[in-house]
């Protein structure tokens, strides 16, 4: 089974793209951390960022109530992707395809409406996303 969760924050704006094909996409960064005490009893904190990909619907929550600084809970599956830019350097890429946004916290009031669980089917063709054909764009520069 391929499912991950993850509890964190946006770290950007999310990119929003229509596709050629008619779907939509959104793309940002997100970040989860994890704390711990080290032998000394300090407390450490771990924090890893995740590419996450967004799909039709839930593209459009995003495009909508997504921020930089936005907590969410994020379900999706872990993919990986590659491509060869212009330059012949092969570019690699660990990406969550969400299935499910989940709103939580307090950031902005204007979220308190929309608090809930939202799910949608697989939006996962690897082969339409940006950079799967020798594509250049990549958001997460």
């Amino acid at each position: 089974m391929n499912k991950w969760t993850g509890h964190g924050f946006t770290g950007k704006d999310p990119v929003i793209m229509n596709l050629e094909s008619g779907k939509k996409i959104a793309k940002f960064t997100f970040a989860t951390s994890d704390s711990y005490k080290d032998s000394t009893g300090n407390k450490q904190t771990n924090t890893e960022w995740h590419n996450i990909i967004v799909w039709e619907k839930l593209a459009d929550l995003c495009e909508k109530w997504v921020k930089k600084g936005t907590e969410l809970i994020i379900e999706g599956k872990i993919t990986y992707r590659n491509y060869t830019d212009k330059e012949g350097i092969v570019k690699y890429f660990t990406e969550i395809i969400c299935s499910n946004i989940e709103f939580c916290g307090k950031k902005e009031s204007e979220l308190e409406p929309q608090k809930g669980k939202i799910t949608t089917g697989s939006m996962s063709d690897i082969n339409d996303l940006p950079g799967a054909n020798d594509d250049p764009f990549d958001p997460f520069k």
